[in-house]
């Protein structure tokens, strides 16, 4: 079978202009660094369990559903991450009064004080990215990140 030709220059899509992947090849060369911080510990953590517990410190309790549409993992992925931090003594889940089929979960002392430990590491990690931008650039990329946010959210032909 014949090879198609190859497109005009107009054609390809050129991913150093392609702005999904701009940003999701910067975000991972960021997390990448951040995992280091939680994969370099004697008892270290995978990223999904990293993410499960900096998003219950953010805003616990939740469950397991909340927790996939926060984090944008998948079912499997959280699902594995919670019963490894259960086992771990870092998170605990109670069944919900108005809805006994669900969980809400919480980071337990124990998981706690893992996080707090955690955390004055992953800041440090964090203003050393801040110093990348002056203080009025920073806040216009978030305030352009927030709009990339909702665009996404609310966009017909994004769903």
């Amino acid at each position: 079978m014949r090879r198609p030709p190859k497109p005009s220059h107009e054609d390809i899509l050129w991913l150093a202009d392609y702005l999904p992947y701009r940003l999701a090849v910067v975000a991972t060369r960021m997390l990448r660094g951040a995992s280091r911080v939680y994969k370099s510990r004697r008892n270290p953590l995978t990223t999904a369990q990293w993410r499960t517990m900096a998003i219950l410190a953010n805003h616990e309790p939740l469950t397991a559903t909340e927790l996939c549409r926060i984090s944008m993992l998948d079912k499997v992925a959280i699902s594995r991450a919670l019963a490894q931090l259960q086992r771990r003594g870092f998170v605990a889940r109670q069944r919900i009064r108005d809805d006994r089929r669900a969980l809400h979960v919480t980071l337990t002392a124990g998981g706690w004080r893992y996080y707090n430990d955690l955390v004055p590491e992953m800041k440090r990690q964090e203003q050393a990215l801040r110093q990348v931008l002056p203080p009025a650039e920073l806040k216009k990329l978030f305030e352009m990140l927030e709009q990339f946010d909702q665009f996404q959210r609310t966009s017909p032909c994004t769903r």
